[in-house]
């Protein structure tokens, strides 16, 4: 059975300015080198008018996964993770992810969006969603091991989201 990956984050920047970012080459590898692990790259970045796709590659090493991880992946791993964005409308942005991990039986998939909020001045301007699902094909640890697939990629989006405001806050 798959767990649920549910992620809202609001920020002070417009979508297409927050898109921008998201979809920069520069961004995208400074963010691998601040947050991304170990052996980080920046595999693919694929833009044709509005659509944008690219792939990353971030490993973790095994003494930082919980025992019940390293007996399932033997050692470190590396995730490889995939993402496509295009612009729905004006001020809004629709995106898929899915991510695999080489030599463990999970996947990652979900759909993305950010979309310019109607708010009050002074408050958020933009809002960033992520649902998804972690699957992990384990008999009897698979759902212990979705659970921690799911906090971990919670952390990893909350440290993207700071990163993010950071980069708009340098790059404006």
């Amino acid at each position: 059975m798959a767990r649920r990956i549910e992620h809202r984050s609001t920020s002070e920047w417009p979508a297409s300015r927050v898109y921008e970012a998201l979809v920069d080459v520069d961004y995208l590898k400074n963010r691998l080198n601040e947050i991304g692990g170990t052996k980080t790259e920046l595999v693919e970045h694929v833009a044709t008018g509005e659509d944008v796709r690219f792939q990353v590659r971030q490993g973790v090493r095994a003494e930082s996964l919980p025992p019940i991880a390293r007996t399932v992946v033997g050692g470190d791993l590396m995730i490889d993770r995939s993402e496509s964005w295009r612009c729905a409308e004006e001020g809004h942005y629709t995106g898929e992810i899915a991510a695999e991990i080489a030599g463990a039986p999970c996947s990652i998939t979900g759909s993305m969006w950010l979309r310019d909020l109607a708010e009050p001045a002074g408050a958020a301007v933009s809002e960033f969603v992520v649902d998804g699902s972690v699957r992990v094909n384990v008999p009897f640890v698979g759902g212990k091991l979705e659970e921690f697939v799911c906090e971990q990629i919670q952390q990893l989006l909350a440290a993207e989201e700071r990163y993010t405001s950071d980069w708009l806050a340098r790059h404006s």
